[in-house]
């Protein structure tokens, strides 16, 4: 690279006679005509030696250079004072300020030339000795390996990170040695392919290789370059050490294997547990329905005049016929319901269904059944919802009972069916004026066989409503209800917007 010289002098015949004598060197030469503004030229330019003029208008040479050496981005450029005084007093001056020589005018050709060499060149050195000692210093404290090598793969130099690493003693050294032989087959060919390919200016990617065997084998990512030498080219190679996490890769994707494993293992005993659920649910829907068939066949028996009844028994028939159908309609439905889940098609919203038909059928059998027919049920405007006739009979017959069971013993028992606006689908609910609850036991509410100190002295065994909550959110939606002692309950369910236009659907009859 050719050596740049920047001249600061105010005078230009001085500049163009300072430029001739040294043109013939080769120098690059720069100019500045302003004191005050060399240091800013100098910082920019960053030349190798800087040739100053003593008397300058602005600020003399001497303010100058003791600038320039306070600086410490070009406090080290070498600088040569040039000017007509040439007492010693100024010499010194010159000195303590932190020049490197100095020239008196007129200059001689020759002089000034030798001095300009012999100062540039000795600061090319210096700037030289300095880079090597800062390699040199990284080089050994570098946190990884890094090996110099000739074109036949031997080790010329390695720093003590690489000697631990591939020699396994900090003791012992890989200079002189053949670098291949700390590798596998794979690795060594590895190593020595970059070598001949960094030295063919091909840099290759980096490769995995390994070293050692068992217990003290190292896995190692290496990256090859190559590096002047001379006249020639050397290989400079780096290694790192990527032992610990190549290891915990390899105990993840382990981990991973056995976690499919069980996966897999856990589907198949749930695919066969669901298998036999669903045989259990219709064995028990035929056990249920064989003795119920029986109840029906000799209800219609009766209700055809095949049997002789008096006319005050005939409506306690028809209220047994309907309450033997209810019963064999909800088996049907519920068995459907497992099947459908089962099969996982009951789970997301389909064509939006219209409760009114199902909520009013409920109701006609409830109050077909009741002993006590002076309840008064309400049933306001019912939004269609994206769940199927099954599912919402179930929920409604659920809430429905509990809601007549709490009720029943107030003067003037009422039950309310209606809807509101929900943030994204209609909430529905089921209101009663019945003996409530404490809102401090809600948590208990939808829980399997839990039953709240309110419920004292009425039947069920508190798995109508946990089995509303889990059909409720197997189907997306959710369940809640507000209730104060005394003051009666409401149950609100939010089941999923429907996706099409609603239908008439009856879950039963």
């Amino acid at each position: 690279m050719t050596p740049k010289i920047l001249i600061v002098d105010d005078e230009e015949v001085n500049r163009l006679a300072l430029e001739a004598f040294l043109a013939v060197d080769g120098y690059e030469v720069h100019f500045e005509s302003r004191g005050s503004q060399a240091c800013e030229r100098a910082r920019a330019l960053r030349p190798d030696l800087i040739l100053l003029d003593v008397m300058m208008p602005d600020i003399d040479g001497f303010s100058v250079c003791r600038q320039i050496r306070a600086d410490p981005v070009i406090g080290r450029i070498p600088v040569i004072l040039i000017t007509a005084l040439d007492d010693d007093a100024s010499r010194l001056e010159g000195l303590q300020a932190g020049a490197d020589e100095f020239v008196t005018k007129p200059c001689h050709r020759g002089e000034l030339r030798a001095r300009v060499k012999t100062i540039v060149m000795l600061n090319r050195f210096r700037s030289i000795a300095e880079s090597r000692a800062r390699f040199e210093q990284l080089f050994e404290l570098a946190p990884m390996a890094i090996v110099l090598a000739d074109p036949k793969g031997r080790v010329l130099h390695a720093n003590p990170w690489a000697d631990s690493l591939l020699a396994f003693n900090p003791v012992s050294h890989l200079a002189g040695t053949r670098l291949a032989t700390y590798f596998n087959t794979a690795g060594a060919a590895a190593v020595l392919e970059g070598i001949s390919g960094a030295l063919a200016g091909k840099i290759p990617e980096p490769r995995e290789v390994r070293t050692g065997s068992g217990s003290t084998e190292r896995i190692m990512q290496l990256r090859v370059t190559s590096a002047p030498d001379g006249d020639g080219q050397i290989a400079l190679l780096v290694f790192d050490d990527i032992t610990t996490e190549m290891r915990a890769r390899q105990a993840l994707e382990n981990l991973n294997a056995r976690l499919e494993k069980m996966v897999r293992a856990r589907t198949g005993q749930l695919e066969e547990a669901n298998t036999l659920l669903m045989s259990y649910a219709s064995f028990v829907s035929h056990d249920l329905r064989s003795p119920l068939t029986v109840v029906k066949g000799n209800l219609a028996l009766i209700q055809e005049g095949m049997v002789p009844i008096n006319a005050e028994a005939a409506p306690l028939v028809g209220e047994a016929w309907s309450a033997a159908t209810m019963m064999d309609e909800s088996i049907q439905n519920i068995l459907q319901l497992a099947r459908d889940e089962h099969a996982g098609h009951a789970m997301a919203p389909g064509t939006a269904v219209d409760p009114a038909p199902i909520v009013q059928r409920l109701v006609g059998y409830l109050r077909g059944s009741m002993s006590n027919r002076h309840i008064n049920f309400a049933i306001g405007e019912l939004p269609p919802v994206g769940a199927s006739a099954v599912v919402l009979e179930r929920i409604f017959y659920n809430l429905l009972i509990n809601a007549v069971k709490y009720s029943a013993a107030q003067n003037a028992p009422c039950v309310e069916i209606g809807a509101r606006d929900g943030e994204k689908s209609p909430v529905l609910y089921v209101r009663d004026n019945g003996i409530g609850f404490d809102p401090n036991e809600t948590d208990r509410l939808f829980h399997e066989f839990s039953r709240l100190s309110t419920a004292a002295g009425t039947d069920g065994m508190g798995l109508g409503l946990s089995f509303v909550s889990r059909l409720v959110k197997a189907h997306g939606g959710r369940i809640w209800a507000e209730s104060k002692p005394g003051a009666g309950a409401t149950f609100f369910v939010q089941l999923p917007a429907p996706q099409s236009e609603p239908a008439m659907a009856l879950a039963s009859g």
